[in-house]
């Protein structure tokens, strides 16, 4: 395989060093990625991504890529630290020959989510065949519901993404990505996603993700009243309620929300990479644990509770995620381009050979 492009995270925007970090490369029509769609094949499945020494090879998945198009999205696992004091190197191989990795496999799919509990990357037809979602973690899947067309499929944040059209019904148009066992492990989380709502129904509360089903709510990530106030609120039910809420953020726009419980069950808000202030945080106690309920992406298993809008990328963890780490989220996906620079390697050579190449300098 040949190097052929370096990608250069800029340490400005990590706010403090992280562990396994799992960031986006979003190829596009730049100069940098010129060596890389000259030898690589369409579909990217011979891509491999290293550290800087040339021989640590990184998990990723690539969810989409075109060398004709100059398009893509890939993700992977920076396994170790991300510095937050220098910049960080990845090296781009490729050989236009190699298959992809299976997605259980030590460097595919699988391995990049392994911390996660459930990934949505909200790329595909809802109308297509079952799973019309699919869990990047390979833990699950999730199905459609509702009156959803080819049409709802989107450009989004990240690629694409569904646009749902609020509408009513017995479950309204959804995703339903079922009973998830490892949702279900542990009240502890992180549930994040981008989103941009048509509207805010005044009349309802609109979820965005919500493990409940029409007799009772575990968790839920909505839109809701304070007296005469819309807010965003993260709440999870229990003796006493983890509830926490701050301003309902703006219809129209794209914004990253972050809903997160942590280990001591207190409920935290971030929005746009950062924690704004709270109407209200309750911390709760002796909170519910869930068996056999369906999570849902959209709604809340019920009409009512319908979210009108997109949602791209979502991504749900039974452990709490920093504030460092959700700020870097962030500024990855909100500004691909400016959290890392990438620079095309001609003349490349094999990871072998480098590691040969350095070897002889040491010796």
């Amino acid at each position: 395989m040949a190097h052929v492009a370096t990608i250069t995270i800029d340490y400005t925007k990590v706010p403090g060093d992280l562990t396994d970090y799992v960031g986006l490369i979003v190829p596009d029509g730049s100069a940098g990625y010129s060596a890389l769609y000259a030898l690589c094949l369409e579909g990217g499945g011979d891509i491999r991504l290293f550290k800087s020494d040339d021989t640590t090879e990184l998990a990723r998945e690539m969810v989409s890529f075109s060398a004709s198009a100059e398009t893509g999205e890939i993700h992977y696992k920076y396994s170790g630290t991300l510095s937050s004091s220098v910049d960080t190197d990845i090296h781009v191989y490729a050989d236009g020959s190699s298959a992809d990795y299976a997605v259980g496999a030590t460097f595919g799919r699988n391995a990049v989510w392994s911390d996660y509990a459930a990934v949505y990357h909200m790329n595909q037809d809802p109308s297509g065949s079952s799973p019309q979602m699919v869990d990047s973690t390979g833990n699950g899947s999730g199905a459609s519901i509702g009156s959803m067309t080819s049409g709802d499929l989107v450009d989004g944040q990240i690629g694409k993404n569904l646009d749902f059209d609020g509408a009513s019904g017995s479950l309204g148009d959804s995703i339903n990505i079922g009973k998830n066992s490892e949702i279900n492990a542990t009240i502890e989380k992180t549930v994040s996603a981008w989103i941009k709502a048509d509207v805010w129904n005044n009349t309802a509360y609109p979820h965005i993700v919500a493990q409940r089903d029409p007799g009772g709510l575990i968790w839920a990530f909505n839109k809701t009243n304070l007296g005469a106030t819309d807010v965003l609120s993260f709440s999870h039910v229990g003796s006493t309620r983890a509830f926490g809420a701050v301003s309902l953020p703006s219809s129209g726009t794209r914004h990253y929300v972050v809903g997160i419980i942590s280990s001591g069950l207190v409920p935290k808000i971030y929005l746009n990479g950062s924690q704004p202030s709270y109407f209200t945080q309750t911390t709760g106690s002796s909170l519910s644990t869930a068996t056999g309920i369906d999570t849902f992406i959209a709604n809340k298993g019920g009409g009512d509770r319908a979210f009108d809008g997109e949602i791209d990328g979502v991504r749900i963890k039974a452990t709490e995620d920093s504030a460092n780490w959700i700020t870097a989220e962030y500024n990855n996906q909100n500004s691909y381009n400016t959290f890392y620079s990438v620079a095309a390697v001609g003349g490349g050579s094999t990871p072998a050979q480098a590691a040969r190449r350095g070897a002889v300098m040491m010796g």
